[in-house]
């Protein structure tokens, strides 16, 4: 099809672009999301630990930043990738791919968390609005117009899930953007202009919203105010495809990345005015240079990205971050008398455990059937696993928030908010 087609198919078009850079399996990438997905686990463990909200890890909305510059600069690799190869871009393929890997996961955790809030009889007026918003993709602005300071719009073991809408309204837009306006044609200049306005335009409009703690809310959940994070991402990636990407400093980039990082995990708070006055800008630009300095293998921080449990770990990491949050609230529910490092390790295990089923049983078998359907569809092209490596969404953390007391030692503020996070990081 052209460039404005709706088919699948391959057509005749504007030729292929010279010198376009493709990247195979990059281990690295799937450590981030691994190690990614690990610090959303500890920052939600204030769930199932009598521990005041967001003690563990304030700042763990890093992790978050991370996944979404992430996601951003590969879904705009593969998008530029795929026009520079083909002359166009398969929208339709885009989306199916997307349904086929995302929504089987989702349905039986969703279905799950339903059938044992009804089961168990902590069923309540919240359940409804919170699987039709995780389920049609408008959570976050569902969570944004909370009129509770915590955000408790969300019912339990649902609130990790508004991220996954953020980005899918941006995965929404983003292929049409990258087909009619910045397309690999275009001059990287007019890119860069476009993207950093664009930049600007969010981060300009977040800290002029500030005013207040009780002003946090929507902007840390909204699209229009943290949309810049994967417009970070997006504009790596076309300095990258297009190799011209810094190449000097890049592993004291990468350093200074991860130190930042590091320095605001335990010290951040979303309450502040620091995140949205030009924090986030530091983070998203910290990350960035850390996904760089990842592609760069001279950089040796990367070998803690390429550890194989956070690589396997990373692999499947949709599927435990959508089951972490109602195994958590399940452990919490039901629990009246085991060790704290119990909880921890039973909570570990039954997540991890339902996620290789989901894995094995459900995901790959589904990859697979999703592969041979590429292979069919367009013959030659990179398979369907490669192409979906970006194609998910990224895991998050936000603050607690009340719950009606239960039996047992843990009360008070609980829970949390956060996303999925993305597929392994292959691509042709």
């Amino acid at each position: 099809m052209s460039a404005s087609g709706t088919t699948d198919a391959p057509s005749t078009g504007p030729p292929p672009q010279e010198g376009v850079r493709s990247f195979g399996q990059i281990r690295g990438f799937d450590g981030i999301r691994g190690v990614g997905v690990l610090i959303v686990f500890v920052s939600h463990m204030e769930v199932i630990l009598p521990l005041p909200t967001l003690l563990v890890i304030p700042g763990g909305t890093v992790s978050l930043d991370m996944f979404f510059v992430l996601s951003g600069f590969l879904i705009t690799a593969l998008l530029l990738r795929e026009q520079a190869r083909y002359g166009m871009i398969g929208r339709l393929a885009f989306y199916r791919r997307r349904v086929l890997r995302l929504l089987p996961a989702l349905i039986v955790v969703v279905i799950a968390a339903g059938l044992a809030a009804w089961a168990f009889g902590y069923w309540d007026s919240r359940d409804w609005p919170s699987i039709f918003s995780v389920s049609f993709y408008y959570s976050n602005y569902y969570v944004a117009r909370s009129p509770d300071f915590w955000c408790a719009n969300l019912a339990p073991g649902y609130q990790a899930m508004w991220s996954m809408s953020f980005e899918e309204q941006f995965y929404m837009v983003w292929p049409w953007i990258t087909i009619f306006l910045l397309t690999i044609r275009i001059r990287l200049r007019t890119v860069v202009i476009v993207l950093v306005g664009l930049i600007a335009v969010v981060s300009i409009h977040r800290a002029i919203s500030y005013h207040g703690v009780q002003s946090w809310c929507y902007l840390f959940h909204a699209t229009d105010s943290r949309a810049d994070s994967i417009l970070w991402g997006a504009l790596l990636a076309h300095l990258w495809v297009r190799r011209r990407e810094p190449t000097r400093g890049v592993a004291a980039a990468g350093w200074i990345g991860l130190a930042v990082l590091l320095v605001l995990m335990p010290t951040t708070t979303l309450f502040g005015p620091f995140l949205y006055r030009g924090g986030f800008i530091l983070i998203d630009v910290a990350c960035a240079a850390i996904v760089l300095a990842v592609l760069d293998s001279s950089w040796k921080g990367g070998w803690l990205f390429q550890q194989k449990p956070f690589v396997a770990l990373g692999l499947v990491s949709y599927g435990f971050y959508l089951w972490h949050m109602p195994v958590f609230y399940f452990v919490r529910r039901f629990d009246t008398h085991w060790p704290l490092w119990f909880r921890v390790v039973f909570a570990f295990g039954l997540t991890l455990g339902l996620t290789l089923a989901s894995w094995f049983l459900l995901e790959r078998p589904i990859t697979r059937w999703k592969e041979r359907l590429e292979r069919q569809r367009r013959p030659g092209e990179m398979p369907a696993r490669a192409l979906s490596m970006a194609e998910e969404p990224a895991p998050s953390t936000a603050p607690a928030q009340p719950l009606e007391p239960t039996e047992g030692p843990i009360e008070g503020p609980t829970g949390g908010s956060g996303g999925g996070p993305a597929a392994p990081g292959t691509v042709e």
